[in-house]
């Protein structure tokens, strides 16, 4: 039997636009590395609807900003 191919077309990310201020990214870069990208389904008893698809993109600057005060930021430490 003789093998038979074809071309496959996969989607590359290119970059990053946070969902709350507007902020975008490079795919590769300092700014991309800390965004906090959210995908989750909702529960049962979820508030967001159970089965529903709960999703952000956010830059470090807006996650600060909504959520500073309650972040736990601790020194990576060396042994």
């Amino acid at each position: 039997m003789m093998k038979k191919f074809r071309e496959k077309v996969v989607p590359e990310i290119s970059g990053y636009v946070c969902d709350r201020c507007g902020r975008e990214a490079e795919a590769h870069g300092g700014e991309a590395e800390e965004l906090l990208s959210i995908d989750r389904v909702g529960g049962y008893c979820s508030i967001f609807g159970d089965g529903n698809r709960i999703s952000v993109d956010i830059c470090q600057h807006c996650l600060k900003d909504v959520l500073g005060e309650w972040l736990r930021i601790v020194p990576l430490r060396f042994s």
